[in-house]
């Protein structure tokens, strides 16, 4: 019986498969989302939030009260690359799911669900390195679903 397919064929597809699929994923490391700064949507949004939103990444966009420094730039960009791994939309969903469980578990205390959030906990504990979004493993804020409380809270305070 003759077959039509050698190792060497299925081998090097998965291979160049493989390649692409790499070549993917750095290409989608490097994007970074569109910065709109002295923004008003961040102070709308405020009116109906637990916290005073500073800045904010919602899709390509991210919007800032003033300009952003740094740091706010990485922090915001993680949560792009956050959604990015999620297709946006899965993110948004996640998002508020955590929120909401935070909710429950800190008896209404939305500003701790807030920075309970595993999307929170990366990027705070994260946006003060310059390379971590060079280095970042994908799907990195998986790592902290399962932490425990990383006091993303005080890290606020120390922000440039």
């Amino acid at each position: 019986m003759k077959t039509f397919f050698t190792v060497e064929m299925v081998v090097g597809f998965i291979e160049s498969g493989f390649g692409f699929i790499k070549e993917k994923y750095l290409m989608m490391k490097k994007l970074k989302p569109l910065f709109i700064e002295n923004s008003r949507v961040p102070v709308w949004l405020s009116k109906v939030a637990p916290i005073e939103i500073y800045a904010l990444s919602f899709g390509v966009f991210v919007w800032c009260r003033f300009l952003l420094s740094p740091t706010t730039k990485r922090h915001e960009t993680i949560h792009f690359q956050q959604q990015l791994e999620l297709a946006f939309v899965g993110q948004w969903i996640l998002y508020v799911l955590f929120w909401l469980v935070g909710f429950v578990i800190y008896r209404g205390d939305g500003r701790k669900a807030y920075y309970e959030s595993p999307f929170e906990r990366e990027a705070y504990a994260n946006d003060h390195d310059k390379e971590y979004l060079e280095n970042r493993p994908r799907y990195n804020w998986v790592r902290y679903i399962i932490k425990g409380s990383q006091n993303a809270e005080e890290k606020t305070k120390t922000k440039d």
